[in-house]
């Protein structure tokens, strides 16, 4: 009697509800199989990318300084190359824009010594404890774009936060991020066109925080992050990540691919400030020269340049 164990369909079957996600690429670098994981993950589904090159703005894997890992420097071609496994942390595009941190591991399929037949990839979200415990749980009201605090209880936490500084003598970081080029782009497709580059912005912003940072809506094209950690390198750093993750996302847009364009200040309170100055003082006074408004960046218009961005300053 043949064991359950010899049919390939089980085989299958336990791969596809593996709760992580699993891709199968061939020599050529073609995807043969995706499963239930990482439809969940990235949002394509299975007959979306099975037969596609994997290269093919799929996952559009980078680092967390935004650079596209590319064929020099990206796991899966490597490992194509030289049958070596390899384990990385990358941030994946999702379908609907927003970039998430995932732990890749990728091993090679030999059949032979001198035959690489493929590779097999494995990989899940670093953040997924978030979710169960990051600070909506903790505030309840939630703005009704972004599925974040909203600007009352992002004020009243800000407030809240300078308060326990004067107790405690301890600064913390703050991060103010605009989104730019929303008002041309709504002029162009009418209001609720910017809605999905907000969410994008605050999905990319809650993977590429840490989940000790608060993150909540500011102003209609603004967001505030407060850090506890009082390090202006550390602060700076974060604002480095959060710019260059924010500026891979984007949104599709009626069959267009539009890059999130946006500018990223940051400082560190210290006792003895006040909220509307410390903000002020925050205001990106430059943001007309910040790149390209998204309103002029869809894909076949002018590729984005990212030396045109605006970076975190200081």
């Amino acid at each position: 009697m043949a064991s359950l164990f010899d049919n390939p369909g089980f085989v299958r079957t336990v791969l596809e509800d593996l709760p992580i996600g699993i891709y199968i690429v061939d020599s050529e670098q073609r995807i043969r199989f995706w499963n239930h994981g990482a439809e969940h993950i990235v949002g394509h589904l299975g007959h979306e990318v099975v037969g596609r090159i994997y290269t093919e703005h799929i996952v559009d894997a980078c680092d967390a300084y935004g650079q596209i890992l590319d064929q020099e420097h990206n796991p899966i071609a490597l490992t194509l190359q030289d049958a070596q496994p390899r384990q990385i942390m990358a941030h994946f595009l999702h379908k609907e824009g927003h970039r998430i941190p995932v732990a890749v591991r990728c091993r090679p399929i030999i059949r032979s010594k001198d035959a690489i037949e493929g590779a097999i990839v494995l990989f899940e979200e670093a953040s997924e404890s978030r979710r169960d415990t990051g600070e909506t749980s903790l505030y309840g009201c939630l703005d009704a774009v972004t599925g974040i605090p909203a600007h009352r209880l992002t004020r009243a936490l800000l407030a809240e936060s300078m308060t326990g500084m004067e107790e405690t003598r301890r600064g913390f970081g703050l991060l103010r991020i605009r989104v730019l080029g929303l008002d041309e782009f709504r002029s162009k497709h009418g209001p609720h066109s910017i809605a999905p580059f907000l969410r994008t912005t605050a999905n990319t912003l809650r993977h590429s925080l840490d989940p000790a940072n608060f993150l909540g809506r500011w102003g209609e094209d603004e967001f505030i992050a407060v850090l506890p950690s009082s390090n202006p390198v550390a602060t700076a750093a974060a604002a480095t990540t959060a710019w260059s993750l924010v500026t891979r996302s984007e949104v599709r847009w009626w069959g267009d691919r539009f890059p999130v364009q946006a500018v990223v200040m940051h400082t560190v309170a210290q006792p003895g400030d006040k909220i509307e100055k410390l903000l002020n003082g925050l205001e990106p006074t430059h943001a007309a020269a910040m790149g390209r408004a998204i309103g002029m960046s869809a894909e076949g218009a002018q590729a984005p340049q990212r030396a045109a961005s605006a970076g975190p300053q200081g």
